[in-house]
């Protein structure tokens, strides 16, 4: 069988438990009796088969104006890059692409993210937000419950409405490592002067590293339009 990402043909094989193999679509590990691997035999090319299966195209609700185009590899552009707007990290393997907008998803994150977590530390289910779930205006921080750092506004989230509590998408099913449940944080109140300014400092940073990303984006897009004017109006 042939497919679109690779040049060799492809074989249906079977993995053994034993084996660690690879997908060189999604970068997870091949399991059970169909599967595709290269015939040339010092090729390690393979792929699940939901990986071989995937459209070539989707509409995704996280980015509704354009469709995606599935690329194997991270295509080149004329801006600025800053990786999967779903997880943050750069794909390294088969990639559903918008490049009019530079919107970027992982094929992994695509398929296998749920809308919706259920934790045995907390009470409420903790919902996929696409989006930023405050004003991105009001300056608010958003530290995961799992593994304390800073979550990222330009990336999706898992987030209780309810609790105001978010997490990593990476970290939504992994428990805390000191075993404490989601709800056992400090308030406001019980933090001492000194953790308050700490928070405080935090939140500061945070805010000049967003103003800093706005202004580099304002740059590249002003550079872009330049350079798109003076492709159209060469000099005489």
């Amino acid at each position: 069988m042939k497919h679109f990402s690779h040049p060799h043909a492809l074989a249906i094989f079977e993995v053994q438990e034993s084996n660690e193999i690879i997908c060189s679509g999604c970068e997870n590990k091949l399991c059970g009796t169909t599967n595709y691997k290269c015939t040339k035999s010092n090729c390690e090319f393979t792929l699940h088969k939901s990986c071989f299966e995937l459209p070539r195209k989707i509409q995704h609700n996280s980015h509704r104006d354009h469709p995606l185009t599935l690329y194997p590899t991270l295509p080149e552009r004329d801006c600025m890059y800053f990786g999967c707007n779903a997880c943050g990290e750069e794909p390294k393997s088969f990639v559903y692409e918008c490049l009019e907008c530079n919107f970027s998803l992982h094929a992994k994150c695509v398929t296998s993210v749920a809308e919706n977590i259920t934790r045995e530390d907390h009470q409420h289910s903790l919902i996929l937000q696409y989006e930023w779930p405050f004003p991105i205006e009001d300056c608010v921080n958003i530290f995961c419950k799992v593994c304390d750092g800073l979550c990222n506004d330009s990336n999706w989230l898992y987030y209780c409405t309810e609790c105001k509590l978010g997490t990593h998408l990476q970290c939504a099913t992994i428990k805390r490592e000191d075993g404490s449940s989601l709800e056992n944080e400090e308030t406001d109140e019980e933090m001492t002067n000194e953790q308050k300014l700490t928070m405080a400092t935090i939140k500061a940073q945070g805010q000049q590293a967003r103003l800093t990303f706005q202004a580099q984006m304002a740059y590249m897009n002003a550079q872009t339009i330049t350079n798109m004017w003076r492709s159209s109006h060469p000099p005489y």
